[in-house]
């Protein structure tokens, strides 16, 4: 469980940053628009050669994230998504959780665009696979936490460091792991 609190908020850092990107209700100066004359057909052919690395182009962080992907992914299969108690903190302080959305938000600042977008793409393909069991399947899985990794990896350590320590003054780690752990087969949660 520990190992997934910085995706967690790697996600909602994420999740953050595109409402945030969104532009302002007013609209561009007359002529000009949001993106300043990049063409659709640069972008279309920027993603189909990006899309279009082989495997064997892979680097450490996506190696990285298929192994834990398929380690956790039983884990993962096991969890009820459906229940409510991932959609409250209780007994947590609000100006806590804000403060971790907070130094969320500074780091999503400061990650790579490239990575960034990648990410919010992953999720949204993730999100148009969904199964009535509120689960993923492994490639999405997958391609979610390479992205996340690849995120993560464009910010200083330190706002990393900065996320995962103020996460931990708002969730009791051995209350909450505990809990989940009871709820699962603890072999997987353990390989996880």
């Amino acid at each position: 469980m520990a190992k997934l609190l910085p995706c967690v908020v790697a996600m909602v850092a994420v999740l953050a940053l595109c409402y945030l990107s969104l532009p302002a209700f007013v609209p561009p100066p007359a002529g000009q628009s949001l993106r300043h004359g990049v063409h659709m057909s640069t972008a279309v052919g920027a993603a189909a050669v990006l899309g279009a690395a082989p495997a064997a182009f892979a680097d450490k962080i996506d190696d990285a994230a298929t192994k834990l992907s398929e380690a956790s992914y039983p884990f993962l299969k096991e969890i009820d998504w459906t229940s409510p108690v991932y959609g409250s903190l209780p007994n947590a302080n609000p100006v806590k959780v804000l403060a971790v959305i907070n130094k969320a938000l500074v780091m999503g600042a400061s990650m790579d665009s490239a990575a960034l977008k990648k990410g919010v793409l992953a999720h949204a393909s993730a999100i148009g696979h969904v199964d009535s069991k509120g689960m993923i399947p492994l490639p999405d899985y997958t391609a979610i936490n390479a992205a996340i990794g690849h995120m993560v990896a464009s910010v200083p350590k330190n706002q990393v460091i900065d996320v995962f320590n103020a996460a931990g003054d708002v969730v009791r780690k051995e209350e909450v792991g505990a809990y989940m752990k009871s709820l699962v087969n603890s072999g997987d949660a353990e390989a996880a």
